[in-house]
């Protein structure tokens, strides 16, 4: 991966987070506007998606188009789990054991056909290659054979992307060069480290992993909310000691659960209006 020759190399890192990581647009929308563009980016799942697509050279408005087309398409989610999203964006973990119980899912490991996503990305992309995009990028995945993290800073951009935001139970794990890849996010949402690694001086952290709520009893009355409690306790403690890694952590705050695709619009303004107001901040910490 090249650089370009320069003392301070900034890197912006971009979290997972369903549809809030749509927010990542707005953010981009105003970094692009003021010429304040990153010599890196490192994303993991949705961070990935609008990394890639935006290291690729596709501008913010053209991604706002994107993600209209991917939300709820045929790419990401069968009809009957698009219907249940779009009425009732917080019974994943229902649907999947309703669908296991009608052995649907039994003999399968994602809910989505595993070339529809990956046939949506090469139809906007091609046969890309990482290392040939007009600004430098990486993605992170996580092999299920081995535990290790994969790092993706070459090879095909499509298939790293993929592989990035393969949520489990979601879509089905990418088979790649002997290994089985999921969601990146699993083990490391906040990927400062591979921007070090990667030879950044500074990195900038959008945050948008939501603060861990205390929750009244009552809300935990079942097994279902049981699993999703200890999920989110896990998700939560994991990453927390990532965040702070970063030279400038961007909070944004997006009220809108990570299944939620029906709000597009209102998500990428949030993220326009917190790159704005902490504009200056940022600036000042890259001494740009």
């Amino acid at each position: 991966m090249l650089w370009r020759r320069k003392k301070e190399k900034w890197a912006l890192v971009l979290m997972g987070g369903g549809a809030r990581g749509l927010t990542h647009i707005g953010i981009l929308d105003i970094f692009h506007q003021q010429r304040v563009i990153p010599d890196l980016i490192v994303g993991t799942s949705m961070g990935a998606i609008v990394g890639g697509l935006y290291s690729y050279g596709f501008s913010p408005e053209k991604l706002k188009t994107i993600a209209d087309q991917l939300s709820f398409s045929e790419y990401l989610f069968p009809l009957p789990f698009s219907r249940v999203l779009k009425t009732r964006p917080k019974t994943l973990i229902d649907f999947l054991l309703i669908e296991a119980y009608k052995n649907r899912l039994i003999k399968k490991m994602g809910l989505n056909q595993p070339d529809k996503i990956e046939e949506f990305f090469q139809q906007l992309i091609g046969e890309a290659n990482i290392e040939d995009l007009p600004l430098p990028f990486a993605c992170n995945a996580v092999d299920l054979l081995t535990g290790q993290e994969i790092i993706f800073s070459k090879g095909n951009l499509a298939k790293a992307i993929r592989a990035s935001m393969s949520l489990p139970f979601i879509f089905e794990p990418v088979n790649w060069n002997g290994h089985l890849l999921v969601d990146g996010g699993l083990i490391n949402n906040a990927p400062v480290k591979i921007a070090w690694q990667l030879g950044a001086t500074k990195t900038v952290l959008v945050d948008i992993h939501r603060p861990l709520a205390i929750i009244p009893p009552e809300n935990i009355s079942n097994i279902f909310q049981l699993l999703q409690r200890v999920m989110e306790t896990m998700s939560y403690h994991l990453h927390q000691d990532k965040i702070e890694e970063a030279d400038y952590i961007l909070r944004v705050d997006v009220p809108y659960d990570s299944l939620d695709f029906s709000q597009i619009a209102s998500i990428i303004e949030i993220g326009r209006k917190a790159a704005q107001k902490n504009l200056n901040q940022i600036k000042k910490a890259l001494h740009l």
